[in-house]
């Protein structure tokens, strides 16, 4: 493979990495995954911990950012007009890419025991992009574009580094826009049996031991407190096996909702300190429950099957994670921001939300763009690197 196309294989190489990166940080910043499924590698990758940089405080770096901004300045490296300077960062962020890449997936097969499709194919093309640039001959760094300058001179097309940089806008704009611009999925038919007509549905899976239920708790419920009237509310209940203390929690909720205080219950395991048996019936004393009852309904197996069967609705739909959240047409998963809630709740209330462009005519869109781009942008880099050729020859 001559040099030409060495340098053309290692940027195609970068804004392939650039693209999944983008995927990759679609899916961690959004509410509704749209490239990891449910139990996939990618999926338990993500919810390892693994894919997140902590930086104290609570605060923390999606490890895809990394990766667009490692991928992004190298492949601009590869585009500085001084050669000797070209040849050194590249070659640099590219063996460090490589390492890390190894390393990473080392990580995935030794300490996570899966293997998430999209951070393998980054990796991958990391370590194909480092092999591909240091085959590269001196010679092929001299020039330019680093592109073969014996074709004839092209008068038209796109000079090399606004076309790699329209591709490396659209390899990442493309993936992480997808999430927003798409339909929603079709809410699962036993989540959609529990709506009501002519109001804004609101379904959540809730586990009373999960932190990021108890954080949304307080905050939906004041979001919901703004719709008066408009907002029908359904908690179902997903207890995590591990979490100890969540099943009999969710088995209270159960047994006080059948005497008509699923909210006060709720309330006060949300934000009771211990779901031990005691609290829990000291509180159910408190809000005025029949102890006998409850108690009663407590070891009923009943309980556990009403429970097991809310299980078996999120985990026939895809389970992704706690608290989910159905809002309408929409799906969000975590404890999200304010403004997500109400977005979707806003949308719901004019009947919105399974809008978007489908799956069959975006991705052709922004195929038959990244080929216009590379189609015209072959024109100017040839002639630029002509005109180099000849300029040289002629010094």
């Amino acid at each position: 493979m001559n040099a030409r196309w060495l340098v053309w294989t290692t940027r195609a190489l970068l804004v392939v990495a650039l693209g999944v990166s983008a995927a990759l940080l679609a899916d961690y910043s959004s509410s509704s995954p749209a490239f990891c499924s449910a139990g996939s590698g990618c999926d338990t990758v993500r919810r390892s911990g693994l894919g997140y940089i902590p930086l104290g405080s609570g605060a923390y770096i999606p490890v895809p950012v990394l990766g667009l901004i490692g991928f992004g300045v190298t492949l601009a490296f590869t585009l500085l007009v001084n050669w000797r300077l070209r040849r050194m960062l590249t070659l640099s962020f590219l063996a460090a890419g490589g390492f890390l890449a190894a390393g990473l997936i080392a990580v995935q097969a030794w300490f996570i025991g899966e293997f998430c499709s999209l951070c393998v194919m980054v990796d991958s093309a990391a370590l194909a992009a480092c092999a591909a640039a240091f085959a590269i001959p001196k010679q092929g760094w001299e020039t330019t574009t680093g592109e073969d300058t014996s074709r004839a001179p092209k008068r038209y097309g796109l000079p090399p580094t606004l076309s790699w940089a329209a591709l490396a806008a659209l390899g990442i704009g493309a993936p992480y826009l997808w999430p927003k611009l798409r339909p929603a999925p079709p809410v699962p038919p036993k989540v959609a049996a529990l709506y009501q007509v002519g109001k804004i549905n609101v379904v959540e899976f809730a586990d009373f031991e999960c932190p990021f239920c108890r954080r949304l708790h307080s905050e939906l419920k004041k979001i919901i407190s703004d719709y008066p009237g408009k907002v029908h509310f359904v908690r179902l209940h997903m207890p995590l096996e591990r979490h100890e203390r969540a099943r009999p929690a969710a088995r209270a909720a159960v047994c006080a909702t059948q005497q008509g205080h699923e909210e006060a219950m709720a309330d006060f395991l949300f934000s009771a300190e211990s779901l031990d048996d005691k609290p829990i019936l000291e509180g159910a004393q408190r809000l005025g429950l029949d102890l006998t009852a409850f108690k009663r309904c407590l070891s009923d197996p009943a309980t556990d099957r009403t429970i097991d069967g809310h299980v078996a609705i999120l985990r026939d739909a895809g389970f992704q994670g706690l608290p989910t959240t159905y809002v309408g047409a929409s799906k969000i998963v975590g404890a999200q921001p304010e403004e997500v809630f109400r977005d979707a709740l806003d949308q719901a209330g004019r009947g919105q939300g399974a809008e978007g462009i489908p799956a069959w005519l975006y991705w052709p869109i922004v195929l038959i763009a990244g080929g216009a781009v590379l189609w015209f942008g072959r024109f100017k880099g040839a002639s630029q690197s002509s005109q180099t050729a000849t300029s040289n020859t002629s010094t």
